[in-house]
């Protein structure tokens, strides 16, 4: 067939229609007519190729299940099919559109595992696959979230399974109670966190130590205490304040070396 009259893609969302049981749709606007375009089909975009770039149903009562041919929309960015009746599984080559950078299917009733390809996909940047029934293990994403709506899955507590989702990549976990909490960030501030502090509280331990160890040592000579670590840390240094024997100054050397580190967390 001459393709400037009958595009191959045109063929693809026809068989996309069908298995999604077009016929049931809410706006079917333009689909599978013989004298359009197929750019001109409701919640259809394309380039200037007249290549789909975006997919855009959401809430447009779909059903059935997402066909396999949508692999074949190569140049496409957006695909959003959220709050819809679809079943199924995640078509393997989905893992293969490596323009793909939205991929939203959230709300539906999508059974199966996440093909492994996702883990490919470098320029994902938004990935909604909670409200379904998936299994398994999501592969750790090529690309990180720049937000914490990024990549939501069901990898919260309590699962409808024995356990949940397992993704190590989702920026946010949503659990059979439809509540979602974020998760990598907030998982990265905890830890980075308590090292630091620890990290802080050790050092000054470590110091305190010592001092007691020298003043030991010394006793009933007549030699500086503070001379040589003076020397070493600096006199003007808020650090010296861990060579006094006074509580508020230990607790304040300890407040400000916590700060510091904090500081570097977040503005380094």
């Amino acid at each position: 067939e001459d393709e400037t009259w009958c595009p191959p893609e045109r063929n693809f969302l026809k068989a996309f229609y069908t298995d999604a049981k077009g016929q049931e749709w809410t706006n079917v606007t333009g689909w599978i007519n013989e004298f359009n375009n197929h750019c001109e089909w409701h919640g259809v975009k394309c380039n200037e190729e007249d290549k789909v770039i975006k997919l855009m149903l959401g809430n447009g009562g779909l059903s059935g299940r997402i066909s396999d041919v949508i692999s074949s929309l190569t140049s496409i960015e957006t695909l959003d099919l959220r709050d819809n009746d679809l079943k199924g599984s995640i078509p393997n080559g989905i893992g293969k559109l490596v323009n793909l950078s939205s991929f939203i299917v959230s709300y539906n009733v999508i059974t199966g595992s996440i093909p492994d390809g996702f883990g490919n996909l470098s320029n994902l940047q938004l990935l909604h696959i909670h409200g379904n029934r998936l299994r398994g293990t999501v592969p750790h994403l090529a690309s990180k979230g720049q937000h914490y709506s990024s990549f939501i899955s069901d990898c919260g507590s309590p699962s409808v399974f024995d356990s949940p989702l397992d993704c190590p990549s989702c920026t946010m976990c949503c659990n059979s109670q439809s509540e979602c909490d974020v998760t990598e960030k907030k998982t990265d501030f905890g830890m980075w966190s308590s090292v630091f502090i620890g990290s802080a509280v050790f050092f000054a331990l470590l110091i305190l130590s010592t001092t007691v160890i020298k003043e030991i040592c010394t006793s009933g000579q007549n030699v500086p205490l503070t001379s040589n670590e003076h020397y070493t840390i600096g006199k003007d240094s808020v650090y010296s304040f861990f060579l006094s024997s006074n509580v508020t100054a230990w607790v304040f050397a300890v407040a400000v070396l916590t700060t510091q580190t904090l500081c570097f967390v977040f503005f380094h």
